[in-house]
């Protein structure tokens, strides 16, 4: 059985005040407990403080784990550093570092998630554009000269090749209007 001293609530709504009990790890804040070792009322000015102190000793070494907030009241009152001189290894208690969580709305969610996409898509298109320039530079500038004149050539003779290309073909294929049906083609051998 784990034992923890921890503070157990009492007082009304919203005048509260605590006993520092000794109770199983397992037992609910206001339920059951062991043994009732102090008090702390947090509204009064200033604020009572009152731990017994050789039973919160007694409690300590025989193997009980404060709360946070009660080891705050023990350093407080002078206990824990009681403690402390007797078991110099308390004193490198493992605290609970909290990270505070980031609180965003959906909507801020949502404008991070897009903002985390479009950097994602920017350097995809850029990569390929990128790559060229580099092996241009690598093969020399008597090659890159060349391939700019071939490039040159070819670009002036598409359009000589083109219209007499585009005009041959509509001779030979006449346009056929989707809305007319068309007349199924009859070989001179069935007409006879």
């Amino acid at each position: 059985m784990t034992t923890r001293i921890r503070l157990r609530r009492m007082g009304s709504n919203k005048r509260p005040f605590f006993r520092v009990v000794v109770a199983d790890q397992r037992s609910p804040r206001d339920g059951r407990f062991i043994e009732n070792i102090g008090k702390y009322h947090p509204l009064d000015d200033p604020s009572v403080i009152e731990i017994d102190q050789s039973r919160a000793l007694h409690w300590l070494r025989v193997g009980a784990q404060p709360s946070d907030q009660v080891r705050n009241l023990m350093k407080k009152v002078g206990i824990w550093e009681e403690f402390v001189k007797e078991r110099p290894s308390a004193a490198a208690a493992p605290a609970k570092e909290r990270r505070p969580k980031p609180k965003l709305s959906k909507k801020a969610k949502q404008k991070a998630e897009a903002a985390a996409s479009e950097p994602e898509q920017t350097p995809v298109q850029e990569a390929p554009s990128a790559e060229p320039e580099p092996e241009v530079a690598e093969a020399g500038p008597e090659v890159a000269e060349a391939d700019a004149a071939e490039a040159v050539e070819a670009v002036a003779d598409v359009p000589e090749e083109a219209p007499s290309e585009g005009s041959a073909q509509a001779e030979e294929t006449p346009a056929i209007d989707a809305d007319e049906p068309s007349a199924p083609e009859t070989t001179g051998a069935e007409d006879a």
